[in-house]
């Protein structure tokens, strides 16, 4: 009776302690009223408009001047503490380098709702630096997750798929 007891204040502890799953969704880009392009488990870039002639870093360079992102949404931000700007942080990392952690190259907060993004040809040139000064080849889709926080606090995980064609 006593180990049951045990267990039992201690599930009710941890159901108590989680907050719900914050509703999180990629998109292209965001503005006052919130995701532009929501996009679900996959992200697909037009490489038209984009140099293609030379290096690597002369293609990664044209897509982050062009201005495509990978932004997200995270709609009513719930955390153990209030989420409050001076909280806010994130990183990205690649599937096959889970450690490596890129820092989001901006983050807001409005309401509870916090946005965020990344430059493409930032994400590009961090995801194939050994192809800086490479010819040009067309890059393989890959996978990115973004990690989002309020101080320790997870707010998001969530992964997508990106392509460029």
């Amino acid at each position: 009776m006593h180990r049951c007891g045990i267990f039992s204040l201690w599930l009710l502890f941890l159901l108590c302690s989680r907050h719900p799953q914050n509703a999180a969704t990629f998109c292209r880009d965001f503005d006052r009223n919130g995701c532009v392009g929501p996009e679900k488990d996959n992200i697909v870039f037009a490489l038209d408009k984009s140099e293609r002639k030379k290096t690597f870093r002369d293609f990664w360079n044209s897509v982050y001047f062009r201005g495509d992102r990978l932004a997200f949404a995270l709609k009513n931000a719930d955390a153990r503490k209030e989420v409050t700007f001076e909280c806010l942080h994130g990183h990205y990392n690649f599937a096959e380098d889970a450690t490596a952690k890129h820092e989001l190259e901006y983050i807001e907060l409005r309401d509870k709702d916090v946005y965020g993004l990344v430059m493409l040809g930032a994400m590009l040139e961090k995801k194939f630096p050994e192809r800086r000064n490479s010819a040009y080849t067309p890059p393989p889709p890959f996978e990115v997750t973004y990690h989002v926080y309020c101080g320790k606090d997870p707010l998001m995980q969530k992964t997508i798929r990106v392509e460029l064609k």
